[in-house]
């Protein structure tokens, strides 16, 4: 049971991001903080609630919750409440707005803004549940209501990923410096070679004769030491 309600929660909350780009948000003209606003309106001609909240936060910030309750008939409001929840289900927090029966006439308002702090751990996004109790007067009497949907609040962001994005511009420069310097290397070491090889070329001949001057005389040394040699083995000897 407790696992299938678990399954119901997930699937639950994963068309709730599906859908969240449908969601209504506001913006301040003056401020670049976008504000998500979430409606709902349990019974028709009973009351509507509006809840507003920054539309991006980042986990250990506090941010302001602001919730406003209309009422449509003359009732009471019994409790409203936000239970905090980050995307693996984990509850770290609650808001609570009404906890004492406070009664609204039709047409009247009850606005209140509380701060709330992300847990530290939170990833991805922060979802709410909104605990909703009133009582209105029936034909049969006071009748007793209760409601608590869950909705998706606020879109975390990742303050090292931003950084880590944020350094993408300087690093392609790096790189792009390091491709021009190697470039560069390339350019240099080709001219090398090209020098080089004008040298060898230029001298090429040089050494060519140089070697067959040596050869040479290499030769005429090698002949002359056997010359020498034969005579002083042919010489006559003298007789006393």
């Amino acid at each position: 049971m407790m696992k299938s309600l678990k399954i119901s929660k997930t699937l639950m909350l994963t068309m709730l991001m599906l859908l969240a780009t449908t969601m209504m948000y506001d913006a301040s003209a003056n401020s670049s903080v976008q504000i998500h606003t979430y409606k709902y309106t349990p019974i028709p001609n009973d009351l509507s609630v509006e809840i507003k909240n920054p539309l991006e936060a980042y986990p250990n910030q506090t941010i302001n919750v602001n919730v406003t309750i209309k009422a449509l008939v003359n009732l009471a409001i019994n409790r409203v409440a936000i239970e905090l929840y980050s995307f693996n289900d984990s509850k770290f927090g609650d808001a609570i707005y009404v906890e004492k029966e406070t009664s609204l006439s039709s047409g009247e308002s009850l606005n209140k803004t509380l701060n709330v702090t992300i847990c530290e751990q939170t990833s991805n996004i922060v979802y709410g549940k909104l605990t909703l109790e009133w009582t209105k007067k029936g034909t049969e009497g006071w009748e007793n209501i209760g409601r608590a949907p869950t909705f998706i609040m606020t879109f975390l962001r990742n303050s090292e990923l931003e950084r880590l994005r944020n350094k993408v511009p300087e690093l392609e420069k790096e790189n792009a410096e390091l491709k021009g310097n190697v470039t560069d290397l390339n350019n240099t070491v080709a001219e090398l070679l090209n020098n080089l090889t004008d040298i060898e070329n230029r001298y090429e001949g040089e050494l060519g004769g140089t070697r067959n001057a040596i050869t040479i005389l290499v030769i005429i040394t090698i002949f002359f030491v056997a010359t020498t040699i034969y005579l002083f083995i042919r010489k006559p000897k003298q007789y006393w």
